[in-house]
């Protein structure tokens, strides 16, 4: 997945900090500069995240809305009390003087924070972090399958300060959502499971730990087939009835089939506008294609039956006709099934 022209935004549930509980030196620099469990293997944090909503995907921007709240849990024995001070309760910790994982999310494209960036600590030292986010986000789209694509919606934390030997995100992340109270209607969304990993920059030897949280959304094609398919299909045969016209007819033929050639090299436009510039072909382009080239051949057989017509070879133009309305059809239905196929 791409990362070019990741917006250095830090993930607030993950910069969050403490100010001092009683007993705690908490402007103590080596508290926040140093990790917890320096001298042993990585530290450990956990991320959950609850889906309220996405309630847009732009498929020319390649970006889409969310509303979600985002938990982050860790361990921190430097922040556990002594026994005989300990209550069951949890501390409230505000700002900037604990250790966090230095995180960021490198699709964040403008998302905003709606909670108090603070920290609930235990008697134990654990730390809990609970933010609402809510903004864009950047998706890598892929079209080539448009309108029956399947995209997935990413939510990409990274640890921009720790290697893997210092940081791992735990296995037991998870992020879940109620998909059928997602406000976007054009998408059947399922949610997958996250993928840990890492994020390399190359020429710079740099790696970072990395938990990926993912949305698949399914685009709803019945939209498409009333609105894009079968206007394309009406179009196409209109350029069909040029073939069951008497040959000597030449004003009304020629006039079905060059207004059925601007109506598709319209409509066609229509469609592309609606997507993002890619250097490829969509299903949808590969049918828009297919159907402007049939109805060009159209208008061309159709000038030639006419023109051996006014040339007294009305045989050959009525037996042009009788192939041609056959093998239109099977050329039409020739380029669906290269289009839903390929």
């Amino acid at each position: 997945m791409r990362t070019q022209g990741v917006a250095v935004v830090l993930l607030a549930i993950l910069h969050c900090a403490a100010a001092g509980a009683e007993g705690l030196e908490s402007t103590s620099p080596g508290l926040i500069g140093e990790r917890p469990n320096a001298g042993g293997g990585p530290t450990e944090v956990s991320v959950d995240v609850y889906l309220f909503d996405i309630d847009e995907i732009n498929d020319v921007t390649q970006r889409f809305n969310v509303d979600m709240f985002v938990d982050v849990e860790w361990l921190d024995e430097r922040l556990a009390l002594p026994a005989n001070q300990q209550s069951g309760g949890n501390r409230t910790l505000p700002l900037d003087n604990i250790w966090t994982p230095r995180g960021l999310i490198i699709n964040d494209r403008g998302l905003s924070t709606q909670l108090p960036r603070v920290a609930e600590v235990d008697d134990l030292g654990n730390v809990k972090y609970v933010q609402r986010l809510s903004g864009e986000m950047a998706a890598d789209l892929e079209y080539a399958d448009f309108p029956f694509d399947i995209q997935r919606l990413p939510i990409d934390i990274v640890s921009y300060r720790y290697s893997p030997d210092e940081l791992s995100f735990s296995a037991k992340g998870r992020i879940r959502g109620d998909v059928d109270a997602f406000s976007e209607e054009g998408w059947r969304f399922t949610i997958l499971e996250p993928e840990i990993g890492t994020l390399s920059i190359p020429g710079e030897h740099i790696v970072r730990p990395r938990v990926t949280f993912l949305v698949e959304g399914e685009r709803n094609t019945r939209y498409y087939v009333w609105t894009m398919f079968l206007p394309m299909t009406l179009i196409v045969f209109m350029s069909w009835t040029a073939f069951w016209l008497q040959p000597n007819l030449v004003p009304p033929r020629v006039g079905i089939s060059t207004a059925t050639v601007f109506s598709l090299i319209a409509f066609g436009f229509s469609i592309r506008v609606s997507l993002p510039p890619v250097p490829y072909l969509t299903r949808a382009d590969t049918l828009v294609v297919g159907c402007t080239l049939l109805v060009f051949l159209s208008l061309a057989v159709t000038v030639i039956g006419s023109r051996w017509a006014s040339d007294d070879r009305m045989g050959a133009a009525l037996r042009l006709n009788a192939i041609a309305r056959w093998a239109y059809a099977a050329l039409f239905f020739l380029v669906i099934a290269v289009a839903l196929l390929r």
